[in-house]
């Protein structure tokens, strides 16, 4: 895969998250929807344009753990962000 057909397939990623915001979703399906499509977005971006498909696997030994680390801080600040939403 080129860097052109990677870019292209980024750029119809993103004009499919902009056309999310005129579809009414949900906002907890659409909240899923633009994470989904934001991680393969990232993982494009780090797999290609930042040489991780060929370097050894030290590099994502290194992403691992960070990966764990905002998943753990995902989880511990859900409580507080569905709190706010019930006080709207």
């Amino acid at each position: 895969m080129s860097y052109i057909a990677v870019w292209l397939l980024l750029v119809l990623l993103t004009f499919f998250e902009v056309g999310l915001a005129w579809v009414r979703l949900e906002p907890r399906l659409m909240l899923a929807a633009l994470l989904i499509l934001s991680f393969a977005k990232a993982a494009l971006i780090a797999w290609f344009f930042m040489h991780l498909k060929t370097h050894r696997p030290k590099p994502l030994v290194l992403l691992i753990p960070g990966l764990f680390l905002c998943i753990a801080l995902l989880l511990a600040l859900l409580p507080d962000g569905l709190r706010a939403w019930t006080l709207r």
